[in-house]
């Protein structure tokens, strides 16, 4: 009698546990997230489906296959991962190996090591490395109460990133190269949407799954010119450097080789001059913007002027 009251305890326990951990990737879901191509201000999106079951090195694991589809409407393959679940944490099959990339039973405080791969590109080190949770906080979807994560790196400050319990990052699914894949299809977005049968569609952002952004460029430098007072010289007559640091989340403006006082405008891509001000020469200064994407920045002096785009992320 006794044994048999242990059994059914042990059951009921077992079947509570088992309830509490949430199935990542299970067949039919499907992800959506933006692409920047890289080179130009059009964005595109890539799909990833669960497709199947496989078996690796004896684990079973779910079959994701993605697919970018390119602004102008080209679509292309993505490689495929595989993904395995023992209790609360998520392996992905990279390199050869299975390596921790998501666990759904962390407390705040608590830390992980997240595997780092040799190649990677576009500032997304953040994504990789030794990680601490900041903070979690509850999220309804669609009567599904779900964790999100916000986690930074442990050993030095960064901006956070988040993973959603059940669908992960909020960023790039799979941690991979931003830049250089295998037919260059640009810096990941932000999640757009995800569903499954559990909590049906999901819209993270205000972007349609789907949607593709063809924007005209020509168009846009026509506006630009319009603006100039001064003939478009080259910047090297003009002695300035710009470039956009990752890790400041900031555009930099280096008027060190300069003599020239200059108007600094940053403008985005739906023509909004962001920021607007004076540099003075022989300095260097370091413009934080709280937002992505492609920006032009606008520089006139007293030599002329010229534009240069920068892509934040």
């Amino acid at each position: 009698m006794k044994i048999r009251l242990l059994l059914s305890i042990l059951a009921i326990f077992s079947t509570v546990t088992l309830k509490a951990q949430t199935e990542f990737a299970p067949i039919g879901a499907t992800w959506y997230y933006g692409n920047l191509e890289a080179m130009w201000g059009d964005t595109g999106f890539t799909k990833t489906t669960v497709t199947d079951s496989a078996v690796i090195d004896g684990k079973k694991v779910k079959v994701l296959i993605s697919e970018y589809h390119q602004s102008d409407g080209g679509v292309f393959p993505r490689d495929t991962v595989y993904a395995y679940q023992t209790g609360d944490s998520v392996f992905f099959y990279l390199d050869g190996k299975f390596h921790l990339v998501y666990n759904f039973g962390l407390n705040v405080g608590d830390t992980m090591e997240i595997y780092n791969p040799d190649n990677k590109y576009c500032g997304d080190d953040m994504l990789y490395g030794h990680i601490m949770v900041e903070s979690i906080k509850t999220l309804n979807i669609n009567g599904t109460e779900l964790k999100q994560f916000n986690l930074i790196p442990a050993d030095s400050y960064s901006n956070y990133y988040h993973y959603i319990e059940k669908i992960g990052t909020t960023s790039q699914l799979f941690g991979a190269d931003c830049i250089a894949d295998n037919f260059g299809a640009g810096i990941f977005g932000e999640l757009r949407c995800y569903e499954d049968e559990e909590i049906g569609h999901y819209q993270y952002s205000s972007e349609a799954c789907d949607s593709l952004f063809v924007y005209d460029w020509t168009n846009y430098y026509h506006w630009l010119d319009s603006m100039n007072r001064v003939d478009v010289i080259d910047k090297e007559a003009l002695e300035v450097k710009i470039f956009y640091s990752q890790s400041d989340k900031a555009v930099v403006v280096d008027t060190r080789g300069s003599c020239e006082p200059s108007v600094i405008k940053i403008i985005d891509v739906d023509g909004r001059i962001v920021y607007c001000d004076v540099c003075e020469p022989g300095t260097q200064m370091s413009v934080a913007l709280k937002r992505k994407g492609v920006l032009v920045v606008l520089i006139n002096n007293g030599l002329g002027s010229f534009y240069e785009k920068v892509i934040a992320y």
